[in-house]
């Protein structure tokens, strides 16, 4: 399985001056590689390659030795690399007839990235990593090390504020298994258990306001904007760096515990879409459903679905996503469908069953599921169905909460 595995540098002063130059040098080549393929077509209608760029970086090279020369020729494949995947993805979204989108040039507040497009011109040396035309070894926080079977493929650095950051990109088959922290729902199984929902948008809701505030008071090029906005960005990356924190711990568990998991089929774009409506047709309760947008989206139902995904295929499991329609309103015992309000949170059914409502829809999603996984085996028996599966379902009103 290829994996990221992404860990923080702590270079010296002069090193962190070397990486920005690299990142700036990096700039200039998308930059240059853009203009490139522009005038190329625009002048002579002739397409340019990656492979056309690469001959020509090799030239720059032989011309510029204090430059480029300086960097791992794969560094420069790498940019050259995500040229190629800007037209790539400009050129999908025009034969779907969407927003096209044309790559841009990129500012220094656009570019933060810049890589290696193979392990050469790199060594991972335990806690340190010792890059081309760095004088010394690089340090690393080594809180969590590689696996012991891993193959550096790649290498991506990306500067995120005033800090460093090296994501490795290694194949591996080794299983890294952690165990979840306790606090708020986030998702009910079918066993009744619930997953903790630690809410870190919510809980820095409002230094996040204020700092947005500022930042709208502050005149644009000044000292004290630029200030606000990296103190804005250090909050936010705390939300984003606590939030993959808990769904990679919690996805560890799930598919550490259950070899088959079945989860809800969810449309995120869908859930959180606007209730504004137009002028003339304006919508009702948009309080209220931007409030629920904004627990949507801070649960991160999206992101853990595809951590599961991976990890449960590390793990020699399988995932099964079901369509989870009126799974609130059928009865996971006897089957029997009765729709009942959002506000009623216990489902009691004629048949004896008397649970809460998430429990039992998420016994239907597994259910469904098990019939699924039937259905594509040919019609095998599964056997016991509570033995080494589950089933997950969000907690819907509670994020409406």
């Amino acid at each position: 399985m290829i994996l990221t595995y992404r860990q923080k540098l702590r270079p010296t002063a002069p090193q962190h001056r070397l990486l920005d130059e690299r990142l700036e040098r990096q700039r200039l080549l998308y930059n240059a590689a853009l203009q490139e393929r522009r005038d190329a077509w625009r002048l002579a209608r002739k397409p340019i390659t990656r492979i056309d760029q690469q001959k020509s970086l090799t030239v720059i090279r032989a011309d510029d030795p204090d430059g480029h020369c300086a960097d791992p020729v794969n560094m420069g494949r790498w940019t050259l690399k995500r040229v190629e995947d800007a037209f790539t993805g400009f050129f999908g979204r025009v034969k779907k007839g969407g927003k096209a989108g044309f790559p841009r040039f990129k500012p220094l507040s656009r570019w933060r990235s810049f890589g290696l497009l193979e392990a050469t011109g790199l060594r991972h040396e335990g806690d340190r990593i010792r890059l081309k035309g760095m004088d010394r070894p690089i340090r690393l926080n080594h809180d969590r090390p590689l696996p012991g079977d891993a193959k550096i493929l790649g290498v991506t650095f990306t500067k995120v504020g005033r800090h460093w950051y090296a994501g490795f990109t290694v194949e591996t088959s080794e299983v890294v298994a952690t165990t979840p922290p306790a606090g708020e729902a986030l998702l009910t199984l079918s066993t009744g258990e619930r997953i903790p929902n630690i809410r870190p948008a919510s809980r820095r809701e409002r230094e996040i306001r204020v700092s947005r505030w500022a930042l709208a008071r502050c005149k644009k090029g000044s000292a004290r904007r630029r200030k606000v906005k990296a103190r804005l960005g250090r909050q936010l990356r705390r939300v984003a760096n606590a939030r993959d924190t808990h769904l990679h711990r919690v996805s560890a568990q799930l598919t550490r515990e259950h070899s088959l998991i079945v989860l809800e089929d969810l449309r995120i774009a869908n859930l959180t879409g606007s209730a504004a409506g137009t002028v003339d047709e304006p919508g009702t309760n948009v309080a209220q459903k931007r409030g629920l947008n904004r627990s949507i989206l801070d649960a991160g139902w999206g992101k853990l679905v595809g951590l599961v995904r991976y990890k449960a295929v590390r793990a020699g499991g399988k995932l099964i996503l079901v369509d989870a329609r009126n799974s609130s309103a059928e009865c996971r015992d006897c089957g029997a469908v009765a729709a009942k309000p959002l506000s009623l949170r216990r489902h009691v059914c004629p048949c004896g069953a008397d649970e809460h409502r998430d429990v039992n829809a998420a016994g239907v999603i597994l259910g469904r599921g098990l019939a699924a996984l039937a259905a594509s085996e040919g019609g095998q028996p599964l056997g016991d169905a509570n033995v080494g599966r589950q089933a997950v379902r969000r907690p819907g009103t509670l994020l409406a909460a």
